[in-house]
């Protein structure tokens, strides 16, 4: 939500935003660029997807496409991750977990769905590629060998900062313009994406990825729009109704049904 409002209330450009987020993570994390890993290249494009890559084309699809509609979208990684992970980490799902991930799924659509609001965009097709571009990356996380989340993070930032400041250059104007004009929200903006979202969320999404299987931690992330709506009941006084109740118990014992299954899974070899 705070990434819709900083790209649509205040006009940041898409790839300028996401670049500025990212010097800050890639200036933190430089003291954790050295010594290179052996896998740098498998490193290098998980680093990419889930970075440079989900990120552009999630703001690209974020300036036009509705934020309900975007959340149900982005729902997409699930089925993504799970179908990757399948073909090529040989994952076994099991009868029981992928019913608690149906169920999550209805779940959140329940929760979330507001009727005559999910209006066909082309910003939902950007928001599906960048949760598939996600799901490549968190399948390639599994391969990436001894490497430590605050490494992780700074090849990411690195890798991010010189992509999307390239693009912002070729296809952005007025960068400068609007961030002056965005002021201090657009330090709120940055101080939250950068340090609660990608050095916080991204790095302990990383450690669990290493240590659990890809079809467990994946589908947890439908708690997200679940704690969104909770948070707006409490903080915002949005209505409290039958839809909130059976798509948050729907949510809940499903992911408890994913979680409960759960296994810590073997390092995977790419050779």
């Amino acid at each position: 939500m705070l990434s819709k409002w900083m790209l649509t209330d205040l006009g940041l450009p898409p790839f300028f935003f996401a670049c500025a987020r990212f010097a800050v993570v890639s200036l933190l994390m430089s003291p954790f660029l050295f010594p290179l890993p052996k896998k740098f290249g498998f490193l290098c494009m998980a680093a990419l997807c889930v970075g440079a890559l989900h990120l552009a084309l999630l703001y690209t699809g974020l300036k036009t496409a509705p934020a309900s509609s975007g959340s149900i979208v982005g729902q997409t990684l699930i089925p993504f991750a799970t179908i990757l992970s399948v073909i090529f980490l040989k994952e076994h799902i099991g009868l029981k977990r992928g019913l608690g991930i149906l169920g999550a799924l209805v779940g959140v659509i329940v929760l979330i769905y507001q009727p005559g609001d999910f209006a066909l965009d082309v910003g939902l097709i950007y928001v599906m590629m960048a949760f598939l571009m996600l799901a490549i990356g968190s399948v390639l996380i599994k391969g990436v060998g001894e490497v430590s989340p605050w490494q992780y993070l700074a090849w990411m930032g690195v890798l991010a900062v010189i992509v999307l400041g390239v693009a912002s250059a070729l296809f952005e104007t007025d960068q400068i313009a609007l961030a002056k004009k965005a002021n201090w929200k657009m330090g709120v903006g940055i101080f939250y994406t950068a340090i609660l979202a990608s050095l916080f969320a991204h790095g302990q999404y990383f450690r669990l990825l290493k240590t659990y299987d890809v079809t467990l931690i994946v589908p947890l992330t439908m708690m997200t729009p679940f704690w969104g709506v909770i948070l707006g009941v409490l903080m915002r006084g949005e209505p409290f109704g039958t839809q909130f109740i059976v798509g948050a118990v729907l949510i809940s014992v499903s992911v408890y049904v994913i979680a409960r299954r759960g296994k810590i899974a073997t390092e995977v070899v790419y050779e």
